[in-house]
């Protein structure tokens, strides 16, 4: 009995030291359209456009339809909030608490509510309450971000005598961000992604859903930025576990989407965006 004690300890000392690194893989990808590029063009482009002063942007609290995902939707609205901060430097787009504040100074909580249901239910907006938030605000685009799926999951390897060794976990998220025009309440851009992160150590906890889904975020703020309608992203390395950060970072180059290793499949953005024509007036 002492041997088999001493073997199964020598065993999982040995799973445990070749497991002290985290083992992270990463999927990522996005698809993005632009659907009235007439309205970005008098913007004289979108950087200008959400970098302006006094803003012109501002974020909608998000949405979550359906049961499994209710109450997710300010997950969606602070994602947006940290992809502005993280991939367009000096941005001034009003974060979705503040939308509300000023719905509310403004008389106009009623018409919010009408439109965050109507993102809700339909996924369609209310060009005339949307215009009314606008006018309201002195905002001219909203962002709005809609949870598609959140979840975790992991699984245990290697348990031996009620210890286990090596425990994987998955986090999954998939997020749809769209601009709208307020004076004419028209979608502008519409991103739809996901993004699962995969962790296996001998001991850790599995990468936070606000995580997964600023990621999903920043790319897509940064597909808008820089003009582009797709990314792709595959990486796969060993890293320490992920840690929160005991200090607030600012800036790109703090929070810069991650490089792959050679030989791996790269990070690979389309070259031009993709454009919807656009309806013209009269026309069938």
């Amino acid at each position: 009995m002492r041997t088999l004690a001493a073997l199964t300890l020598v065993a999982l000392g040995s799973l445990s030291g070749g497991c002290a690194e985290t083992s992270l893989k990463v999927g990522l990808q996005t698809r993005s359209a632009i659907y009235a590029n007439s309205l970005l063009e008098q913007e004289k482009g979108v950087r200008a456009l959400l970098t302006a002063n006094p803003p012109r942007v501002g974020i909608l609290q998000g949405v979550s339809p359906g049961a499994p995902l209710r109450g997710l939707g300010p997950l969606a609205s602070d994602a947006v909030r940290v992809a502005l901060h993280r991939r367009c430097e000096g941005s001034t787009v009003v974060s979705g608490p503040t939308v509300v504040g000023l719905a509310a100074r403004a008389g106009k909580s009623q018409e919010l509510a009408r439109v965050l249901r109507d993102a809700n239910d339909t996924g369609i907006l209310s060009a005339p309450d949307l215009a009314e938030l606008g006018k309201a605000t002195g905002l001219d685009y909203f962002f709005l971000g809609i949870v598609g799926a959140n979840y975790v999951r992991d699984a245990t390897r290697f348990s031996l005598l009620g210890l286990t060794a090596v425990r994987s976990n998955w986090t999954t998220s998939t997020l749809t961000l769209q601009l709208w025009h307020a004076p004419s309440g028209r979608m502008v851009w519409q991103s739809v992604g996901d993004c699962t992160e995969y962790t296996e150590t001998v001991a850790t906890a599995p990468v936070p859903l606000h995580i997964v889904t600023a990621e999903i975020a920043s790319a897509m703020v940064n597909d808008l930025v820089q003009g582009r309608s797709r990314t792709t992203l595959i990486w796969v390395m060993n890293q320490p576990a992920r840690s929160e950060p005991e200090h607030a970072e600012s800036g790109a180059e703090a929070h810069p989407l991650p490089e792959p290793e050679s030989g791996v499949d790269a990070y690979c953005p389309a070259d031009k965006p993709e454009l919807e024509l656009e309806p013209v007036a009269g026309s069938r």
